[in-house]
């Protein structure tokens, strides 16, 4: 009788914690930090089963207990030392995994101001895929290599410059992650005028980052020009969302240590399982036949977040950061430029060489985005000039050259060129004004 109330208990254990073991496994979880919880209280529960149902002593129990958790817990130490010494990078062991989180691919690190940079001297080379290309699940062009490298401080320049003639500050367009380092814009700048011209791009950043650039990398190269690319695609949206990303960012150094660390990648993949790519239906009724100058129709694709109406608040945020920019540059005599980065639909649209392939963009249209933009930069009063790259892209795609790429948001290298050439006018405008009595 009192065997059988054993086996009874026995039985009922074993079934709680079976019931537990399946309750964890079909909790939806919700952040890695719950995955990890989740696995140590399923460890536990496990040994607590074993525990229960074993016959060995309670020493041998802890022994056993004891040597596989000290076990596990020296491999786990040896793999994290290595990622902490930066001898092993487990994001390019097993790649990126969040599309949102900068972090989640190698070749970056954390940074307390600007969020995130790309890693001293880190290179790389790919085939190439557009952003809107991906989003419809097309693979990648292995007949087209992107190969890109940065300097020391994780912009796109040739070498490390210790002074520059003209800075150049923006996102992805200045930094032209698409486009080979000779067909860059700003190197086709510096070779158009001469001079020495300091490309410091980088994708995804939006107003506050780029003054935190200016003042931490642009003014220390004693500049005699600044240009400031605002691109209306999505600058509004990061001034608005700046602070919130600060206050959220935590200790760079934390972050570093876990964005490459095996335990977060593991689990992150875990979390996050690869997924058969789900083609995204709205770009495919984004779609346009443009027209070359050889007669030849080309499929453009656009993105569904163009075209936005900008907000008041969002505006105001932006200006913030370019008003004291120009009032760093004015107190060093620094010459200050606005150049405003159209949307392709702003440039592509109303064109005779292009034909909308559907009726979903009819009832898009343009703000007035570059106009009241100008209007209060020169309210302010800060000597700043401004410059729309909007007319002449227009005039070179109404010509049928392709200024942006087809399935990307982004320009081709024609476009490159044709911004370096508005720059270079803009720049003889400016030194004619100059010498002027």
């Amino acid at each position: 009788m009192v065997r059988l109330r054993r086996n009874m208990v026995a039985l009922l254990a074993t079934a709680v914690c079976l019931l537990g073991e399946v309750a964890l496994f079909f909790t939806a979880v919700s952040s890695i930090r719950h995955l990890l919880v989740m696995l140590l209280s399923g460890y536990l529960l496990t040994w607590a089963l074993y525990g229960f149902l074993s016959s060995s002593s309670h020493a041998e129990l802890v022994k056993r207990f004891s040597l596989m958790t000290s076990a596990i817990a020296l491999c786990l130490v040896v793999a994290e030392g290595i990622a902490l010494l930066g001898l092993v990078d487990y994001r390019s062991v097993l790649g990126a995994f969040e599309s949102t989180n900068a972090l989640s691919v190698t070749g970056r690190h954390a940074d307390r101001e600007l969020l995130w940079q790309h890693d001293p001297y880190y290179r790389y080379e790919k085939p190439y895929q557009g952003n809107l290309g991906a989003a419809l699940c097309r693979p990648p062009d292995p007949l087209q290599t992107v190969a890109v490298r940065y300097d020391r401080h994780g912009f796109r320049n040739r070498s490390d410059l210790q002074q520059a003639d003209i800075v150049v500050i923006g996102d992805s367009y200045i930094e032209g992650y698409m486009t080979s380092e000779e067909k860059l814009a700003t190197t086709l700048l510096g070779q158009l005028q001469g001079k020495t011209v300091a490309n410091l791009g980088h994708s995804g950043y939006g107003p506050q980052q780029e003054l935190v650039v200016l003042t931490r990398y642009g003014l220390p190269l004693h500049p005699q020009i600044v240009i400031w690319a605002f691109f209306e695609g999505n600058d509004f949206e990061d001034a608005e969302r700046y602070e919130e990303n600060v206050a959220r960012g935590g200790s760079p150094l934390w972050r570093n240590v876990w964005s490459r660390s095996l335990t977060r990648n593991v689990l992150a993949r875990t979390l996050r399982p690869a997924k058969a790519c789900i083609p995204n239906t709205k770009i495919e009724q984004y779609q346009a036949q443009f027209m070359d100058r050889l007669h030849l129709a080309t499929p453009v694709l656009f993105a569904p977040s163009e075209m936005k109406p900008f907000s008041e608040s969002r505006l105001n945020k932006a200006l913030l950061s370019i008003a004291e920019a120009a009032r760093l540059c004015r107190e060093q005599n620094i010459e200050f430029i606005v150049a405003f980065v159209p949307e392709k639909y702003r440039v592509y649209r109303d064109l005779p060489n292009v034909t909308w392939s559907s009726k979903a963009m009819e009832s898009w249209t343009v703000n007035g985005a570059p106009t009241e933009m100008a209007r209060r930069l020169a309210n302010l009063q800060l000597d700043i000039h401004f410059v729309d790259l909007t007319p002449a892209l227009r005039i070179a795609s109404r010509m049928g050259l392709t200024t942006y790429l087809p399935d990307d948001t982004h320009w081709t290298d024609v476009g490159n060129r044709v911004v370096a050439a508005r720059l270079d006018e803009a720049l003889a405008s400016l030194t004619l004004q100059a010498r002027r009595p």
